[in-house]
């Protein structure tokens, strides 16, 4: 029983992934991950896995990176196929964090992801509230996109966030990124100072949404869409339309009940991370 609130079991979570792999597994694909695990299910211990260990199977693959923090060499799991998420989702992984770049060039992002990082909601009661001021940020940070002809995608993060991403045609490496963020980020604050900010809260209850563009660098993960997170509901992170954002209220809405029939319906939203579409 992986999520007892809602009767949710390991079986469903498998046959969840196996359902969604068609559209899940480009956003994987080649690109080296962080797993986020619950062996017990979400009220039993987590952690998080970036190494493979060397008893895991030979055919799954592993990407091998040294970083300057460290003395030993990191084997991040790949995951190329069906098979692959669900040998490691067997091993009670929930969540699959990806890298903003690929294997074949990992010094230089082909995505560019903005995560929007709403005010504290301690009970679920205020979940709208916070929940609009992402909404709203959302919103005010796409403007200074399109100001640029750019037109970011968008996501729930599965829990109380927002995902904005754009492909990147890998010209730039992480520091130019950040350096572009950056400048989006001041035009966003100074024309929006009581909604948004990147100032880390220390000790005290967060008002504003938080902008971070150091989570644009080598290493730093972000959820993929599709991807079960470990809430009491087994919500998952979910693309939509921004026209679909503006009649959200509830971060939570999508469930690994409720996903498989929704792509079935509307197929992946955000398709154009692999075709290009929409590139700085």
């Amino acid at each position: 029983m992986y999520f007892p609130a809602e009767g949710v079991t390991k079986g469903e979570v498998l046959a969840y992934y196996h359902e969604i792999a068609p559209v899940l597994l480009p956003h994987l694909r080649d690109r080296p991950l962080t797993l986020e695990r619950y062996p017990e299910g979400v009220e039993g211990e987590s952690f998080y896995q970036k190494d493979t260990p060397a008893h895991y199977p030979d055919w799954l693959r592993t990407y091998s990176k040294k970083y300057r923090h460290s003395e030993r060499v990191t084997h991040h799991p790949l995951v190329d196929d069906a098979a692959d998420l669900l040998y490691l989702a067997n091993l009670g992984v929930l969540t699959f964090h990806t890298f903003l770049s690929r294997t074949a060039d990992i010094e230089h992002p082909d995505l560019l992801v903005i995560d929007i990082d709403p005010p504290s909601d301690p009970d679920r009661e205020s979940v709208p509230q916070s929940f609009a001021k992402a909404r709203e940020a959302a919103h005010v940070l796409r403007a200074e996109l399109e100001r640029s002809g750019l037109d970011p995608l968008v996501k729930t993060s599965g829990k109380r966030g927002l995902h904005l991403a754009l492909p990147l045609d890998g010209t730039l490496d992480f520091a130019e990124i950040r350096e572009v963020l950056s400048g989006l980020f001041e035009k966003a604050i100074a024309a929006h100072p009581s909604l948004v900010t990147r100032e880390v809260s220390k000790g005290k209850k967060r008002s504003r949404v938080y902008l971070d563009a150091l989570r644009m660098a080598l290493g730093a993960t972000v959820v993929a869409p599709y991807a079960v997170r470990p809430t009491p509901i087994a919500s998952v992170s979910m693309p939509v339309t921004w026209e679909e954002l503006d009649e959200l209220d509830d971060p939570y809405l999508f469930t690994v009940r409720t996903a498989g029939e929704r792509v079935a319906a509307v197929g992946d939203l955000w398709n154009a991370i692999h075709t290009g579409d929409t590139i700085l």
